[in-house]
């Protein structure tokens, strides 16, 4: 017996969960971007130059002042040292390029086109010290990384339901805290924090969610959350376009995760956490709730308690006699350990320039805003033919083709003059196709690579690792003020490392996966480098293709491993269910896909 059974008697896809998916997973998941990415604009360092008092409070426009302050060569840092007073008296706006410069002493004025202030203008962090822009974008990732097993254990110690929403109350107070904060050391104490909530109120609700509906419709259940997260990330320049100040931003994004509050009445605890709690009357009662909604007929007398307290009981059983495993593990044995560590790398390598072409929008010619919407846009056809090239030409070429195209359109601002000012929306447009669809091969191939035993510890390896890469993206992105393609190339370099390491690991389409360590370390490896599809590869026993979902980079993290420990696979129902896992006679398993959060 498994929690399938228990779901089919009170309805797997009922009125009850498609209440839940229309009155909490999809509008939830729109308003998640609108937090979560909210700092791209709360954090945009707007054009600017040195302040002059007597410029600046004369009758001159706009552009014969910057004219008239800024020099050719470090216009942002440095203003002409002379007697402006005296040049507006002499009505000769002229500029000698060989006047003497000196470095701002007055503060700066910033151009307020798209933005009337940021937390770079609130602080000053230009110049000498602009690099603190990119600290504080890398605190919320750092913070990300740190949250995780914090929120593994409060989701074990609470419960999945009171962990989401206390997330999300310290989401929004320390949103709207570091905004209004007057001191700047608290300001960047608050954004960690607030990036260590991010990834637990995107994932927990839909996990929540995943639990109580049946394995064939969690494709579908992904499919919504991630067509939702899309819409709601084309909404957000808009809404930062409307807004045009930070504070007032940051407003509205801490109202939208303040929301989430008020589905404490709506949103159920986790049954699977209230069943490893022993908490069988809860779990009979939600489970109940959900048969009556549903116009089933499983919650009249005890049938549903029982039922629960024997599959408790079993749980208790299997997880005594789970054998241990460690992350150590992976480095035992050299072929696991290669392919690992290639894994890995590719993660690092894809996380990276996904995030950064994703903050490096500020820098591209043409409007910011409209430029965020097309390159959040774009990841919907990348991820619709990635679906279809990886059930035609496997998980690993499908790879490779996808970081060759990242690097091959991060290489395109290198290869043309600067003229060619629109040649960066276009790469960036490429590339962010690009690393949507490495994303979802990952996530795909990744797990089938590894035995049934450490499939989730390796995933959830590599998601930490890459996510922690991404501290670095910030100061990446910052490079482009001594050079716009600096951090294309960078983007380039990164992706191509990527593609190579991408060759090496081994086509996992219509195989049967390893399921202990030594079929791990036996698996594909007679393979042919030049194979392709299943036909080119060792002949083996070979299964149905399994049903794709969408994929996304915030799919998945390490803290889903702890959410999803729960759900349970008819073979074993303590052990998390991974994508692709296969049961012992060669079948498909129907698998949850998973989502997050970056």
């Amino acid at each position: 017996m498994d929690f399938e059974d228990i779901l089919k008697d009170v309805g797997g896809f009922g009125l009850y969960q498609k209440m839940l998916m229309v009155g909490f997973l999809i509008p939830s998941f729109i308003v998640i971007p609108w937090f979560s990415m909210n700092s791209i604009f709360l954090h945009n360092s707007p054009e600017h130059w040195c302040y002059v008092p007597e410029v600046a409070n004369s009758n001159l426009s706009l552009e014969t002042q910057k004219y008239l302050i800024r020099p050719i060569e470090d216009k942002y840092c440095t203003r002409y040292d002379v007697d402006y007073e005296e040049i507006l008296n002499s009505g000769n706006i002229t500029v000698n390029q060989s006047w003497p410069t000196r470095e701002c002493d007055s503060g700066w004025q910033f151009d307020q086109t798209n933005y009337e202030a940021t937390s770079v203008t609130k602080w000053n962090m230009v110049c000498h010290d602009g690099h603190f822009s990119s600290l504080v974008m890398s605190l919320i990732f750092i913070g990300d990384v740190i949250g995780t097993p914090f929120y593994g254990f409060l989701s074990d110690k609470w419960g999945r339901k009171p962990t989401f929403l206390f997330m999300a109350l310290v989401l929004s107070l320390s949103d709207i805290g570091s905004t209004l904060s007057p001191d700047f050391t608290l300001f960047l104490v608050l954004r960690a924090v607030n990036g260590a909530c991010m990834s637990t109120v995107y994932s927990v609700g839909y996990i929540i969610l995943l639990e109580l509906v049946n394995p064939s419709m969690r494709a579908r259940m992904n499919g919504v959350a991630t067509t939702s997260w899309t819409v709601g990330l084309c909404l957000l320049p808009l809404i930062a376009y409307l807004t045009r100040h930070w504070i007032r931003l940051s407003i509205v994004t801490s109202c939208t995760a303040a929301s989430l509050l008020l589905y404490w009445k709506i949103l159920p605890e986790s049954p699977s956490w209230l069943i490893s709690q022993e908490k069988y009357e809860e779990a009979a009662a939600i489970m109940a709730k959900i048969s009556k909604t549903n116009g089933r007929k499983a919650h009249e007398g005890t049938y549903l308690l029982e039922k629960i307290q024997r599959f408790g009981e079993l749980e208790k059983k299997k997880k005594a006699g789970e054998a241990k495993t460690t992350p150590l593990d992976f480095f035992k044995y050299p072929t696991l350990r290669k392919r690992f560590l290639l894994v890995t790398i590719c993660w690092v390598g894809n996380s990276i320039p996904y995030f950064g072409l994703q903050m490096n929008v500020k820098n591209l010619t043409g409007n910011e805003f409209f430029n965020f919407f097309l390159i959040s846009l774009i990841e919907v056809p990348a991820h619709f033919s990635t679906w279809l090239f990886m059930e035609r030409i496997g998980r690993r070429w499908c790879s490779v083709g996808a970081f060759a195209l990242s690097t091959f359109a991060c290489f395109l601002p290198v290869a043309f003059p600067p003229e060619y000012a629109n040649v960066g929306v276009v790469a960036s447009l490429l590339a962010k196709a690009g690393t949507s669809s490495a994303f979802m091969t990952l996530y795909q191939q990744g797990p089938e690579i590894f035995p049934t035993s450490l499939r989730g510890v390796g995933l959830g390896m590599a998601c930490t690792i890459g996510t922690g890469s991404t501290l670095f993206v910030p100061y990446i992105v910052y490079l482009s003020r001594y050079g716009f393609c600096i951090p294309f190339l960078i983007f380039a370099v990164i992706s191509f490392i990527s593609a190579l390491c991408a060759m090496f690991l081994p086509e996992t389409l219509n195989k049967k996966l390893p399921q202990t360590v030594e079929d791990a370390e036996n698996f594909q490896n007679s393979r042919k480098f030049c194979s392709c599809t299943v036909a080119d590869s060792e002949d083996e026993e070979e299964v149905e293709p399994q049903k794709l979902s969408t994929w996304t980079p915030r799919t998945l993290s390490a803290i889903d491993l702890y959410a999803l420990k729960d759900i349970t696979d008819p073979n074993n129902p303590k052990k998390c269910v991974e994508p692709s896992e296969r049961t012992a006679n060669g079948s498909l398993t129907e698998v949850p896909p998973v989502v997050t959060v970056h």
